[in-house]
């Protein structure tokens, strides 16, 4: 099946490869452009005139037309301008359309400001003018090249060249061929070495015959001067200022070319004309050949690659399965679609472009990106020198992989490759809530409704996590950096490196390593190490009070800071019956007197230091939903220690021997 595919792929990438040749090989070949220095100013009359006249050329090359003359007018005469385009007699009509959309989108690019411009193709030539043109002779500026390898017998060659190439004129020339005034006319000869001689000329039909054949005469003439029986060779007149290299594919033949504005002139050992509508022009035989030792070895390195592609993919396949199984045991066929390749997270960021940037954490930085299917996500890249190290990231993955829920953040997937660890969310549009409460700049746009419904909601992902779920998940870094909000101002909790996962029958934990965020860990975890349900409500709690008053909670457990903290001002106030103080003063027009004290009541109840006193999270969503629940009184809140000093209280050995735990090492987030 997998080889299948490839051979698919393969397939459709020669099928491009022959597409791009067959286009490349009917495609109009660049000779040379002139155009000489007098030039217009930008966005004059001219220069708008000269658009229009381009856009009327190439109109009219798409009517089967082979030449045609064209004037855009104005009222001042000097900004007229006059134009032409003439493609070779034997070209189909698709080609010389193909050839004049070419030529004038190459003028309007490389001479838009010269009064004056002729550009030739192998199949068509156009020219416009300040000063009309039209049937008369110009053979200024013009274009000559010939070989410079000599022929074997130049005597023989000289004079059948030059009897065929008037012959071919005198035919050009003809007032009439059949019953159209062409002036074009192609003929053969063979040599005494039986090769053929190919010629072609051809005028502008709107000369008169001896103005086509001066013309053209003056070319023959300058084949006798400059080729004279040669191979290879340049003559451009110095009024040619853009110009560009004639292309490999005439090098290596005895042949030349004269191009006037008004008449041209060629011969060749090749026949390089059609006879009639040929599909495909003789001149590039030679080119066909040098394409397919192009191409063959292309096909064959894509035919390599694909196979090779293939054999590394399944071999990366296979190794991620092996990282899965090491890292995560039984649950890694769970997680395996879960798990993206790393390939994907760089197009998905740009290779971490600072456009994608969104900011940093105690994780590490996050990017926004979008997934291949169009989905965007915000991506989580974990710092070698992050606190929180692969633990916390397999842990993270493990819970959160196995949580849904409106007020959680939608897990998308992860990236274990190398040293590179990679979580994958949903992203969600307006940032953190403490950006909202925090920035002085934004405090402005959270109404007292907004903040209402924010607390509600993080209630709402708290009960889910310790009620709900099929888990009991106790989070442990709960803080408003963590609350994530939707374009709909919706909380989601994220951040589940801390979380852990206790039986539903089991009330508490413990643990050695005390790992959180200062201002936001309750005294029983900070001291002790013991976690609890009790423990995130506590770090609820410190988050009510902070968006009711849009003020930050001690971020250090230093006496100065927690005798300033905002427990303390709160405690304060509600103690002097004021509670209606600490309210933030950005918050403008209405808002519930009722519900702004409930929630510093609820707060109040949430950070008592007793955890037993707590209220659960169920209870807390009824306070919260009902309008006749009677609260019960606070205590005051943990760490406010009346009369005492911080560092006796936290320092007292009798705290830690009576539950026999050793002194813990705190790891700022």
């Amino acid at each position: 099946m997998a080889y299948s595919k490839i051979l698919h792929f393969s397939i459709l990438v020669i099928s491009l490869l022959f597409s791009a040749t067959i286009m490349a090989q009917d495609s109009p070949l660049y000779l040379n452009t002139i155009c000489p220095n007098n030039v217009t100013k930008p966005s004059s009359t001219f220069q708008s005139n000269l658009l229009n006249l381009f856009s009327s050329l190439s109109s009219k090359a798409k009517g089967n037309t082979k030449f045609y003359n064209h004037t855009v007018t104005s009222i001042n005469p000097s900004e007229s301008v006059y134009g032409s385009f003439m493609c070779r007699g034997d070209i189909p009509s698709l080609l010389c359309q193909d050839c004049i959309v070419k030529a004038t989108n190459q003028l309007s690019s490389a001479c838009s400001l010269s009064k004056q411009a002729v550009i030739w193709y192998g199949e068509c030539m156009v020219r416009y003018s300040n000063i009309s043109f039209f049937s008369t002779i110009d053979m200024m500026p013009g274009f000559h090249w010939c070989n410079t390898a000599n022929v074997t017998n130049t005597k023989s060659f000289v004079s059948l060249l030059f009897t065929t190439m008037n012959r071919t004129v005198d035919e050009a020339a003809s007032p009439l061929i059949g019953d159209k005034n062409e002036k074009f006319a192609t003929k053969e000869a063979q040599d005494s070495e039986n090769q053929t001689l190919y010629c072609l000329a051809q005028c502008t039909p709107d000369l008169s015959p001896n103005d086509c054949r001066t013309c053209l005469s003056s070319a023959i003439e300058k084949v006798s001067k400059s080729c004279d029986g040669k191979v290879g060779g340049r003559f451009l007149y110095p009024s040619c200022n853009v110009s560009k290299e004639i292309p490999w594919s005439f090098l290596g033949s005895v042949g030349g070319r004269i191009l006037y504005p008004s008449c041209n002139l060629r011969f060749e050992l090749f026949k390089f004309y059609m006879d009639g509508d040929e599909a495909l022009l003789p001149t590039r035989h030679a080119e066909k050949k040098t394409i397919i030792f192009i191409v063959v070895p292309i096909i064959i390195l894509v035919m390599l690659f694909s196979i090779g592609y293939f054999l590394i993919k399944r071999w990366r396949r296979k190794s991620r399965k092996t990282i899965l199984r090491e890292n995560f045991g039984e649950e890694s066929a769970t997680l395996e679609p879960l798990q993206f390749d790393w390939m994907v997270i760089e197009a998905a960021t740009n290779n971490f472009s600072k456009d994608n940037y969104l900011g940093k954490g105690g994780f590490g930085e996050v990017y926004k990106g979008i997934l291949s299917d169009g989905r965007e996500v915000a991506i989580k890249r974990l710092s070698r020198s992050s606190k929180q190290g692969v633990e916390e990231f397999k842990n993270e993955i493990l819970l959160i992989a196995k949580l849904q829920h409106r007020n959680l953040v939608t897990f998308i997937g992860f990236c274990l490759e190398g040293h590179e660890k990679i979580l994958i969310y949903e992203y969600v549009s307006n940032k953190s809530l403490d950006y909202f409460l925090f920035d002085s700049q934004q405090q402005k746009l959270l109404t007292w409704v907004e903040r209402f419904n924010i607390i509600g909601g993080i209630a709402g992902g708290i009960l889910y996590l310790h009620e709900h779920s099929r888990l009991k998940v106790i989070h442990r870094d709960l803080k408003p950096s963590n609350i994530l909000l939707d374009e709909n101002m919706i909380p989601r909790i994220s951040d589940f490196g801390l979380a852990r996962m206790v039986e539903i029958s089991q009330d508490e934990g413990s643990t050695n390593r005390i790992v959180g965020t200062y201002g936001y860990m309750s005294p029983e975890y900070a001291m002790f190490g013991q976690f609890s349900e009790k423990s995130d409500v506590y770090s609820f709690g410190v988050m009510i009070l902070e968006i009711v008053a849009g003020k930050k909670n001690i971020s250090s457990y230093e006496p100065q800071h927690v005798a300033n903290s905002l427990l303390n001002s709160v405690w304060r106030q509600w103690m002097d019956k004021t509670p209606l103080n600490i309210l933030d003063p950005n918050i403008k027009g209405d808002y519930s007197k009722t519900e702004v004290i409930k929630c510093i009541q609820i707060g109040l109840l949430c950070v008592q230091n007793d955890p037993e006193a707590r209220p659960s999270i169920l209870t807390i969503a009824s306070y919260l939903s009902s309008h006749s629940i009677e609260l019960p009184t606070p205590q005051q809140p943990a760490f406010f220690l009346q009369g005492r000093n911080y560092n006796e209280y936290a320092n007292s050995s009798a705290l830690f021997s009576s539950n026999g735990m050793p002194s813990t090492t705190f790891f700022p987030r």
